[in-house]
């Protein structure tokens, strides 16, 4: 609610909040070029989408996402074979190191040995 002291009309509030509302322009870019507080410009639109029964800007957003359609059989195949090849250059990964190690693990066990 507005308070009686107030530096700013209820007029340009509902002026400001509209022109955010049509133009599409962020409530921030608006805030600065009227060198307004950002929380308070905010304020004035959240305000005045309630006073007019309009859904919040998250309510907007989520209305305008598009819908994701359901993957094909061929999408399906493709993302299966890449994944295939992934978990198969992994697999030759893990085996390289594997054998690496007990490279080392014997390297070991002859530097270890006390001189004779």
């Amino acid at each position: 609610m507005p308070s009686n002291n107030s530096k700013y009309t209820p007029e340009f509030r509902d002026q400001t909040a509209r022109h955010i509302i049509e133009t599409g322009k962020s409530a921030t870019s608006v805030a600065e070029d009227l060198s307004i507080d950002i929380n308070t410009v905010c304020r004035w639109v959240r305000e005045f989408r309630k006073k007019h029964d309009m859904p919040s800007w998250h309510d907007e957003q989520k209305r305008k996402r598009p819908i994701k359609k359901p993957k094909d059989e061929a999408d399906l195949i493709w993302e299966k074979r890449t994944l295939e090849k992934r978990l198969k250059a992994q697999d030759r990964l893990i085996a390289n190191l594997r054998e690496e190690k007990e490279i080392l693990k014997k390297s070991l066990a002859i530097f270890a040995q006390p001189l004779a």
